[in-house]
Parts: structure tokens; sequence; C-alpha cells
């Protein structure tokens, strides 16, 4: 007696396809989210200044040793830090490793460029404002950061987009930058023409700022000029100084 064998039509080996597929997904969802195979085996955090703050990312996050790894959610925990007031961070990265059964916790800190006055903060390179653990505060200190001097956070901004854009000479003279509005500067630097106070500068608007550092430059090297305490430049064609 022969066999026949029949054969698959498309219609039966697309059908086949799916079936084996459905079995594959629900078998890795069964290993991954309800079998001891893959748990949290290890959480590490990035970024971290010490180990207080550490062992509070943890509490935050809330992941536990033994926890189904498929259970944890990078976006939860993200949305958790960035509402927990740790201000200084300025981005969370989560992720899963399924072969070393780790999460992985990765802070990114905002650097400080200037300090903010009459507060305990200081401002980034975007002009956020944020509070700082000592063990990240600047090595070369925190007095030799620039002091911004802006109302709201619009002047803030404004203020640190006008230091970034002045030359790098200038900036490393500058003792503070008072904005009045998002287009209004003053800034003060050491009067070297004397043994101690300040040059006040009125500098109007943050454009022309190579010519303005070239005049005011010109002005401070004039004998005439070694007592002065105030400058103009407001108007570069017409500066004046006091």
């Amino acid at each position: 007696m022969k066999v026949r064998i029949r054969k698959l039509n498309k219609k039966s080996k697309r059908e086949l396809s799916i079936g084996a597929l459905f079995l594959v997904i629900a078998t890795a969802g069964y290993l991954l989210g309800w079998t001891n195979l893959f748990t949290v085996k290890e959480i590490s955090v990035y970024g971290s200044p010490n180990t207080q703050i550490t062992n509070q990312i943890l509490q935050i996050a809330g992941v536990v040793k033994g926890e189904k790894l498929a259970r944890v959610e990078p976006r939860s925990i993200n949305s958790k830090m960035q509402s927990a007031g740790f201000d200084w961070v300025k981005e969370v990265e989560v992720s899963r490793n399924w072969f070393s059964r780790t999460v992985n916790i990765k802070l990114t800190t905002r650097s400080a460029v200037a300090r903010l006055g009459g507060t305990d903060e200081y401002l980034d390179n975007e002009g956020a404002r944020f509070k700082i653990p000592k063990e990240l505060i600047p090595s070369k200190g925190v007095q030799e950061l620039v002091l911004i001097s802006a109302a709201n956070p619009n002047n803030q901004r404004a203020a640190v987009d006008f230091y970034r854009s002045l030359p790098s000479d200038f900036k490393s003279e500058l003792k503070g930058i008072a904005a009045s509005s998002s287009s209004n500067f003053e800034v003060s630097v050491n009067n070297i023409k004397k043994d101690s106070g300040v040059l006040r500068i009125n500098w109007g608007s943050a454009t022309d700022n190579a010519l303005k550092v070239k005049i005011y430059r010109a002005l401070i090297a004039l004998p005439e000029n070694s007592k002065i305490t105030t400058m103009d430049l407001s108007d570069p064609n017409s500066p004046t100084v006091k």
C-alpha cells in the first residue's frame, strides 16, 4: 500500500508559521514574566556622587533583587527620578541587561557654569537652575564661577547665553552679569587699574560682543582712564567712561 504524502499549500504553511510564532512568543512571555529564569540579580547606579544618594535613588526606583526583569519598567523609573527633586540630574537613562540580569540606572548631571545671585543655586549651560551636592561642586571652586543676577528664568537663560557668547579671554575676567531683561546686560570685571574694586560696564544688548571687548581693552589701557569705575558700551560707536 502506497502512502500519499500531502503537500501543504501556501495557506497551510502560513497558518503553521503563524502558529509557531505565537507559540514562541507565548513561551518567551512565560519564561520572562512568570519564571525565575530572568530575575533581577543586580541594580547598578552610575553618576551618583556618594553612597547616601545612591541609596536614595535605589529607594525611589523601587527595583529589588529577585523581581521579574520583564516587569521592570524603565520609563516608570525615569518618571519617578524626574519628579524626585534631584534638579542637579539632567537626564536619567534606565536599561535592562538580560544576560547579566542587571538593571542599570545612569545619571547625567548638570555642569555649573555660573552661580545664581541671591541663592545657593547654580545655572548650567542651558540656563537651568539647580542645587548641587557638595561632591559635585566644580574643582576650581564656586567663588570663581561668574555670578549671574536675573529676576526670572527667561532672563537667567538669556544671561547664560550672553556669557557663553563672549570671547574666552574676556569671560575669564568677569566677576558678574546682571540681566535687567533678556536683552540688556551689565557686566562687572576686576578693575585692573586699581588694587581693588570692580569696573561696571553697561553692555546693553548681546550684540557686537567682539567689538565691545576690543573697545573695552582700548579704553582701559588709556592712562586718563586709570580711575574710572563705570563704562558704557551699549552703543559701541559712542562709548563713555566715568
